[in-house]
């Protein structure tokens, strides 16, 4: 990887400029350049079109990884389900922390009850969607998107897309300014 950050900056005819970046994705960036110029190649490559990484990439990524959280939560939640109601009664609670190891039911009870709003016991369908929502957004947080939008400052040619290109040539840069 330093192999092509070195490349990229002596690449004739490609400048960039010291990218208007946040504090700490500044210091992210400068203490393990290559992995976060790998977690952001992963990203534009995965999520990018033909130009590059725009900020509906950005957006896709962000509710894709949100909605493998929330559906993580619901199988956590449901897999309790044992009559397929829709709702885990107290009493299915139970019977799964026989089959839980002592580990897997202390988390069972602390899932149980973050998502037990009412305090009755019973997880109805608003309780597990809510704790769903809850452990998407806690999970991958909006100060966690703000950061991966932050690699849009790296668009050197103002297209409002970011290439891998752009993105070594913008780390590599800032990297030896440092």
């Amino acid at each position: 990887m330093r192999l092509l950050l070195i490349l990229f900056v002596l690449w004739p005819g490609f400048a960039l400029a010291d990218p208007d970046l946040p504090a700490s994705v500044k210091a992210r960036i400068l203490k393990a350049p290559d992995r976060w110029l790998a977690e952001m190649t992963r990203l534009v490559a995965g999520f990018g079109g033909p130009a590059g990484l725009t900020s509906e990439g950005i957006d896709r990524h962000v509710a894709v990884e949100r909605a493998a959280a929330r559906a993580n939560a619901l199988r956590d939640l449901l897999s309790a389900d044992l009559d397929g109601d829709g709702a885990v009664s107290a009493e299915e609670g139970q019977e799964m922390n026989l089959v839980l190891s002592a580990r897997g039911r202390g988390a069972w009870a602390l899932r149980q009850a973050a998502a037990d709003q009412d305090g009755n016991g019973t997880l109805v369908g608003a309780e597990i969607v809510g704790f769903a929502q809850a452990q998407a957004l806690d999970r991958f947080s909006d100060r966690r998107a703000d950061g991966l939008r932050a690699v849009l400052a790296f668009d050197a040619d103002g297209d409002g897309a970011v290439s891998i290109a752009e993105l070594l040539k913008g780390v590599a840069t800032l990297v030896d300014g440092a």
